[in-house]
C-alpha cells in the first residue's frame, strides 16, 4: 500500500514538472521574459525566433548551443546580418530599447536602465517600433576613443533615431562584473573545441623563413605576427627546431601551431571566490577568437627556467580587453611547447582603461 502511495505521488510530480526547465543565459533575460509573460520558451530550439511579438513588433529571441534563451530583445536588423564583431552591439539595442517600453520592469531592472546613461539625440525609444527592420543600409554606428558608441538610424538624409552610449561591456551585455566573471568562466568549463579554417599566406619561393606581419596593441611589445619555416618544401609554423621564442609566440596567438600547451588559469574576479581550471590553453584561445577577439602577445621577460608574458584578447566592437599573465616553463618549450603553463586572468577590461601600464604591472 505504502509504495502504490508512493508511486502515485511520484507520477503526479512527474506531472506538473515541465518537459524542460527554461534556462536563461543572464538573470536580466529571465527577467524581461518573466514581464514579458513569454511562454513556451522551453519548447524552442537552437538559434533564432521571430515568432513573439511586443505591441505587434517582432521580438528576436535566441537559444544558444546550450539550450539557454541568450537574447530577447525588439528585432531591428535583418535576419542573419549579425557578425561576431556586431553581434553584441545588436543585441545590446534590441535588448535595451524593448526593456525601456516595457510598463513593468521591476525594481532591478529599472535601476539598471538608469545607470545605462543612453542619451537619445533624436527620437526615442518609440521610434524603434517604427523602423525598417527588413534593412541594413539605413543604420550606421560610430565609435569614439574606445569610449563611447554613437548609432543613427536614416531614411535618405532625415535621422530616425539616433543614440549615444559608453562602451562599456558591463551595459552593453546587461551584467554587473561578478555575473561577467561567472559566465566566462561556466563557457570555458564547457567549451568544446572545433574545426577551424586556417589562414593562408603568400609564401616567398626564395626563402626558408617567413614572417606573416600582424599588427601591434599599445605598444611595438604587444605584437600577432606568426613565424613560419619550409621543411622539405612544406611551409608550417616555426617548431622546436627554431628559437624559443618564436615557439613561444606561435603557441600563444595560433590554433595552428603544433605546441600542445596544458593552461592552469585563475581567474581575478571581482568576488571572493577564486575560480581556478585546467585546460588545453587552445581551449580558451579558440573560445576568445569565436567571440571576435583579436590576439596579441608580449614577452615580459625570461628567467633562467621560464619566459614570462602577457597575452592580450582585444573586442573592439564590444570595447574590453580580456588580460592573461603567462608563466611558460623553459621546459615545456624545448619539449615543443608541450607542457604546463600559468595563467591569471582578468576578463572583460574597458578597453579605454587599457595603458601601456599593463604591461609593466601585469
Amino acid at each position: 500500500m505504502k509504495k502504490t502511495i508512493l508511486v502515485i505521488l511520484l507520477l503526479s510530480l512527474v506531472g506538473i514538472m515541465p518537459a524542460n526547465a527554461i534556462s536563461f543565459s543572464t538573470s536580466r533575460l529571465e527577467s524581461i521574459a518573466k514581464s514579458l509573460r513569454l511562454n513556451s520558451l522551453d519548447t524552442l530550439t537552437i538559434g533564432s525566433h521571430y515568432h513573439y511579438k511586443y505591441q505587434g513588433h517582432d521580438l528576436n529571441v535566441r537559444v544558444n548551443q546550450y539550450g539557454e534563451v541568450e537574447h530577447i530583445g525588439l528585432l531591428l536588423f535583418p535576419r542573419g546580418s549579425r557578425t561576431e564583431q556586431t553581434m553584441v552591439l545588436y543585441d545590446f539595442l534590441e535588448r535595451t530599447l524593448l526593456e525601456r517600453l516595457m510598463p513593468n520592469l521591476d525594481g532591478g531592472l529599472k535601476f539598471k536602465l538608469q545607470n545605462e546613461n543612453l542619451l537619445f539625440l533624436r527620437g526615442s525609444a518609440r521610434t524603434a517600433m517604427h523602423l525598417d527592420t527588413t534593412a541594413i543600409n539605413g543604420f550606421s554606428f560610430n565609435r569614439i576613443d574606445f569610449k563611447n558608441y554613437e548609432v543613427c538610424w536614416k531614411k535618405g538624409e532625415n535621422e530616425l533615431l539616433k543614440i549615444q552610449f559608453g562602451m562599456d561591456y558591463q551595459t552593453l551585455s546587461g551584467c554587473d562584473a561578478i555575473e561577467l566573471d561567472t559566465r566566462f568562466m561556466q563557457r570555458l568549463k564547457r567549451f568544446k573545441p572545433h574545426d577551424y579554417k586556417k589562414k593562408t599566406w603568400a609564401f616567398p619561393e626564395h626563402s626558408d623563413v617567413y614572417v606573416a606581419a600582424g599588427d601591434t596593441f599599445l605598444i611595438r611589445e604587444f605584437r600577432n605576427d606568426l613565424y613560419y619555416e619550409r621543411t622539405n618544401g612544406e611551409w608550417h609554423l616555426a617548431d622546436s627546431t627554431s628559437t624559443q621564442g618564436k615557439i613561444l609566440r606561435n603557441m600563444m596567438l595560433s590554433l595552428e601551431s603544433d605546441a600542445q600547451p596544458l593552461l592552469t588559469v585563475s581567474l581575478d574576479q571581482h568576488s571572493d571566490v577564486k575560480d581556478v581550471l585546467t585546460l588545453p590553453y587552445k581551449y580558451w584561445l579558440q573560445m576568445c577568437l569565436d567571440e571576435g577577439c583579436t590576439p596579441f602577445f608580449g614577452i615580459k621577460r625570461k628567467g633562467s627556467d621560464k619566459y614570462e608574458g602577457t597575452v592580450l584578447m582585444t573586442h573592439p566592437g564590444a570595447g574590453y580587453v580580456h588580460l592573461m599573465s603567462v608563466e611558460i616553463p623553459v621546459s615545456t618549450l624545448e619539449n615543443g611547447g608541450n607542457g604546463p603553463i600559468r595563467g591569471y586572468l582578468f576578463v572583460y577590461i574597458p578597453m579605454h582603461n587599457v595603458s601601456s601600464d599593463y604591461f609593466k604591472i601585469h
